[in-house]
């Protein structure tokens, strides 16, 4: 567990000066507000983004992967909130909106003060907002309903920060010195598909991820999802991040490539690699067929040389958590669909080396379905052929 305590808010209170405060806005409640109360807001960061590079991208081989997927992801797994918005619903008053403060951070900690009158609160937070341009906080006046939402768009834009939310009940009386905590947890995920194309000349590629939610209503912390909206990715270069290749180093020889291991058997050009982050999967399957099991999905678009588009859909069949990264590998054959598993050719490693006529098995066990339409134009009819 990687629990960063990043953020020590204390509310503190001034009302002196005209200053406009939580008591400030009902001068006959001013009894009702304790002289200080401190409340320590607390992004907790947990994630499995260490352990998933570690399973998929644990390799020295892989090295050059693994760096251009952390730099990409380094500010959307950070610890860190650069703005927070706070609601506080009176319970003792209908569950209004009695109390309402936004904090810009921009620091591991800081210190911020006000007053807020004597009740019990169900305090409601979101952070980073401000961050993530297609995501709005709405419904803030409805305890009930208040929600972090991409509305409805056909094609949303990947995330570039991690969105965080919060809830605590807070009862405030006359004491001094009362202490609350807030934690704070990331609701957004992480997906990224690392594709080896030795077999394939490809032009360019795009992905997008259907299936997954659109919105997040804080106060029962559920998901919404509408089936309608996809989440758009980003291309990630590798090509920077490959080594100053030496026979020492790697132990080439003429036989066998730069790159070589268990999962990829040969790299002799550079892996491609997409990658989205949004909001997270159903934590079940939305459909089942036979073994396909499909929770969320993947749709590939490889333009080739020849100037044909191959549509792959791909079924996934393990949930992307909140707060998760997930990276699922697999090759491009020459008509650029995809495949969990590699080209079968029998493939010998070199003079007295073991012949294998067998076919690999897959290594991700999270692509349960591939469906593919060649020759894909915009706007066609989408007329699969099942490939595995």
């Amino acid at each position: 567990m990687n629990r960063l305590s990043f953020v020590s808010v204390c509310l503190l209170c001034l009302v002196a000066g005209g200053v406009l405060s939580g008591c400030g806005w009902v001068d006959e409640r001013m009894a009702d507000c304790p002289e200080e109360s401190t409340m320590t807001l607390i992004i907790d960061l947990v994630n499995n983004k260490d352990a998933e590079l570690n399973s998929k991208l644990g390799s020295e081989h892989d090295r050059p992967v693994r760096a251009a997927l952390e730099d990409y992801l380094t500010d959307v797994f950070a610890g860190t909130a650069h703005d927070v918005d706070l609601s506080f619903y009176d319970q003792r008053r209908r569950h209004e909106r009695t109390f309402h403060q936004t904090l810009v951070m921009d620091a591991e900690e800081k210190v911020v003060a006000m007053r807020i009158p004597a009740s019990d609160y169900l305090v409601i937070g979101a952070a980073n907002v401000s961050k993530v341009p297609t995501v709005k906080l709405i419904s803030e006046d409805e305890e009930e309903n208040i929600s972090l939402s991409q509305g409805l768009s056909k094609r949303v834009e990947t995330h570039p920060a991690p969105l965080f939310t919060a809830r605590r009940r807070m009862l405030v009386n006359q004491e001094r010195d009362q202490r609350f905590e807030v934690n704070f947890h990331m609701i957004n995920s992480a997906a990224a598909l690392v594709l080896n194309c030795d077999s394939c000349e490809v032009k360019s590629i795009r992905a997008e991820y259907g299936g997954l939610a659109d919105a997040f209503r804080i106060a029962d912390s559920s998901f919404l999802f509408s089936g309608y909206s996809m989440l758009k990715t980003d291309v990630i270069d590798v090509e920077p991040y490959l080594p100053s290749l030496s026979a020492v180093e790697y132990d080439i020889t003429e036989e066998a490539d730069w790159i070589y291991d268990e999962f990829w058997t040969r790299w002799t050009k550079t892996p491609l690699m997409v990658c989205g982050v949004g909001f997270p999967s159903p934590a079940v399957a939305s459909s089942v067929e036979g073994t396909t099991i499909r929770i969320w999905s993947i749709y590939l678009y490889v333009t080739l040389t020849s100037g044909s588009t191959t549509l792959s859909e791909l079924s996934i069949g393990a949930p992307l958590p909140a707060g998760s990264l997930k990276i699922i590998k697999g090759w491009l054959l020459a008509d650029g669909s995809f495949s969990p598993v590699p080209p079968h050719e029998p493939y010998n490693p070199g003079p007295g080396g073991p012949f294998n006529p067998d076919p690999p098995t897959p290594d991700s066990t999270e692509v349960t379905g591939v469906s593919v339409s060649l020759n894909w134009k915009e706007g066609s009819d989408y007329n699969p052929i099942i490939g595995y």
